[in-house]
């Protein structure tokens, strides 16, 4: 046989095995819909009863409730893989609403900070929920966004509250952002304008302190290396005592500061503090020496002038009396 003719054979055989491999993939895929793929959804949707969290977002109830009725009045065959695909993120969509639900009943703001990461994932899986025209078109992705908002409002009030009671400026300075971006997801402009002013306001006002703060610390360091090495002498001592002297009160200073705002940065510049003890000991011992030593040298040129003038007193006393004899 001509090889070409063989060639030839060879392709139609290969074709032939394309076809009959094709035919038999489809007969073997599923159809498009199925009655057993309805009432599957249909389980799975009737299965999640969560009457605490329908109770504070009756938007989800409602959700699943026309997500029910959608499917209940399809035909089998219009039940894709694709209606399945909707359904399982509405339904992975309320068990995360649930854990968030929880999340910011909690008093404790890192809890709140949590269930917020979880309503940015919500948020996106109501976006892709939005992209299946069976949900669109009977407003699901509408009513989980609207529950989506109450929360953000929830929680701009908690963080607002949050900053009102916060002691630490920069803890204060980020609850009031949290609160400001909280209100402005959940559609409250005006709690959104108001709480990004109060955020900025506290930052200037921490940042203008805490400026201060680190020039009163520079300072401080500065007199006290001044005080650690004094000059040889007795007004070497006592300016270095004066050094000394400076650099405590700017430590104070700093610390007052520090102390308005809670900050936690004190405790990393504690180290200066005990410097600045250890010094101040040593040089108000070495001045009370060198006071000691001054009155001690002044006490005896003290005792001098006094026997000086006692003997003077004296000689006088005895000149007098000499002429009183004469006389």
């Amino acid at each position: 046989m001509p090889y070409y003719f063989l060639m030839k054979k060879r392709s139609l055989m290969t074709l032939l095995l394309i076809v009959i491999i094709f035919n038999t993939l489809s007969f073997s895929t599923p159809a498009a819909g199925s009655d057993e793929l309805k009432r599957e959804l249909l389980e799975d949707i009737i299965s999640v009863d969560k009457p605490e969290l329908f109770g504070d977002y009756g938007e989800l109830d409602l959700a699943k409730a026309k997500t029910q009725a959608v499917i209940q009045g399809m035909e089998g065959s219009e039940v894709t893989r694709n209606t399945k695909a909707g359904v399982d993120i509405l339904l992975e969509l309320i068990d995360a609403f649930e854990v968030m639900a929880d999340l910011s009943k909690s008093s404790v703001p890192s809890e709140h900070i949590k269930a917020l990461e979880i309503a940015d994932r919500i948020n996106t899986s109501i976006n892709v929920l939005s992209g299946y025209d069976i949900a669109e078109r009977n407003g699901i992705p509408m009513l989980a966004e609207i529950a989506l908002r109450r929360f953000y409002r929830n929680d701009g009030e908690f963080f607002e509250a949050a900053a009102r009671n916060e002691e630490e400026t920069k803890v204060k300075i980020e609850y009031a952002s949290i609160s400001s971006i909280a209100y402005g997801l959940g559609g409250m402009p005006t709690g959104k304008s108001r709480m990004e002013f109060e955020s900025r306001r506290l930052d200037w006002i921490y940042k203008r302190d805490m400026e201060r703060a680190s020039e009163y610390i520079h300072a401080s360091w500065s007199h006290l290396n001044n005080a650690r090495n004094p000059s040889s002498g007795f007004f070497g001592t006592a300016a270095s005592f004066m050094e000394i002297l400076k650099a405590r009160d700017s430590f104070e200073k700093a610390k007052e500061i520090y102390d308005e705002h809670k900050d936690k940065e004190l405790e990393n510049v504690r180290g200066i503090e005990n410097e600045i003890k250890i010094v101040y000991h040593r040089l108000m011992l070495d001045t009370l020496k060198g006071v000691a030593i001054y009155l001690l040298i002044l006490s005896f040129f003290t005792v001098i002038i006094w026997n000086d003038f006692k003997r003077w007193g004296e000689e006088l006393d005895d000149t007098r009396l000499g002429e009183e004899l004469i006389v």
